[in-house]
């Protein structure tokens, strides 16, 4: 069975989702805003938790309410000159029908 790569709570509204593979481990996490992300020592973004999910998502133009009937979410990272694209996915069921929304973050490259 799949580990779940995801995790909801409802009561602090904070989203955690993970693309950490097996053996990677987190050395440190840093915040821009309301988004933690989760670092290897290598620099490699493994993961993100996003404080007060609900205000992020109406941000986006999102109905938070898709938080209440959440199946799968995925981080898609892309790496480009300087900036950082990053594609929150998000699969909800809707009735019988499984609904995907695709949310763009986008990160300018700081150097440390």
């Amino acid at each position: 069975m799949e580990k779940k790569k995801f995790s909801y709570d409802e009561y602090s509204d904070n989203l955690i989702v993970s693309v950490r593979e097996e053996g990677e481990v987190v050395r440190e996490n840093f915040e821009v805003g309301d988004i933690v992300f989760s670092l290897t020592g290598k620099g490699k973004i493994v993961g993100i938790e996003i404080k007060g999910v609900s205000g992020f998502l109406e941000s986006c133009n999102v109905n938070p309410k898709i938080l209440d009937k959440i199946k799968n979410v995925e981080l898609r990272i892309i790496p480009k000159k300087e900036t950082i694209f990053l594609v929150l996915k998000i699969e909800t069921i809707e009735g019988s029908q499984i609904v995907s929304k695709d949310i763009p973050l986008v990160m300018p490259l700081i150097s440390r």
